[in-house]
């Protein structure tokens, strides 16, 4: 799977694993899909397709652009709000919502990913999707991965605790990789402590908590084409 549309192919097999939907259904919802991204590139809002947002700010602000688009809404009006229903169901999926209450199932969701698009701005940096760091945070309830009884204060954007999500294996080292580590394998949700001490915390301190993510992660990172021994993924992740 090429990671230009991640996105897409992780929420088709949402519909399909996690909500199990039917054939007809997860239909309705792509045609939905596949209509407003047209109707948005006509408009020079994205330039192929919605599944490029990586941004859930970004997606966010185009949804609101459509509901204020009077074109947008005259058809979804005539088609019986199909149109709304598609988006919102995908932004409910991008937001992460109710995936605190599938973090298992959502495991069907760990597969091979073909590594994204490199930009050259100073440095090398490599494109990163927010959407996804969101869901990771979302399906572990907000609550820190490292430790549970970690608390934090309640973040004004979701009412919700405050969690960070961080890329075990940083992205800066995707070059030792064939397939993309910006997945949910790969992202885990902590307290600003524990994320603060990944990076900059003293060695010891920081294998230890390494020692507990890869236990924790090494099988989903390998379902996800990143197999790594411990040794290599603190070295990496140090």
């Amino acid at each position: 799977m090429n990671s230009d549309y991640v996105l897409m192919e992780y929420y088709i097999l949402y519909l399909e694993k996690v909500r199990k939907l039917s054939e007809s259904s997860i239909k309705h919802y792509l045609d939905a899909l596949r209509y407003i991204s047209k109707f948005l590139v006509e408009r020079e809002k994205i330039k192929i397709s919605i599944y490029e947002i990586l941004d859930i700010n970004q997606l966010e602000l185009l949804r609101a652009y459509l509901y204020s688009e009077p074109n947008f809404v005259a058809l979804n009006e005539r088609g019986h709000h199909m149109y709304s229903a598609g988006l919102n169901n995908y932004f409910k999926f991008a937001n992460g919502e109710n995936f605190n209450k599938k973090k298992k199932e959502l495991e069907v969701l760990d597969i091979e990913v073909q590594m994204g698009e490199v930009r050259n701005i100073e440095r090398t940096t490599w494109k990163r999707a927010d959407i996804i760091k969101r869901q990771s945070i979302e399906s572990a309830g907000y609550i820190c991965e490292i430790n549970k009884k970690h608390n934090t204060f309640i973040s004004e954007s979701t009412n919700k605790q405050y969690m960070e999500g961080h890329h075990a294996i940083p992205l800066k080292e995707q070059r030792y990789f064939d397939k993309s580590i910006d997945i949910y394998a790969n992202i885990i949700c902590l307290c600003p402590n524990c994320h603060r001490l990944l990076h900059y915390g003293l060695k010891e301190s920081k294998k230890n908590l390494l020692n507990q993510i890869y236990d924790e992660r090494s099988s989903r990172l390998a379902h996800s084409g990143i197999k790594v021994s411990k040794q290599e993924f603190i070295r990496l992740s140090l």
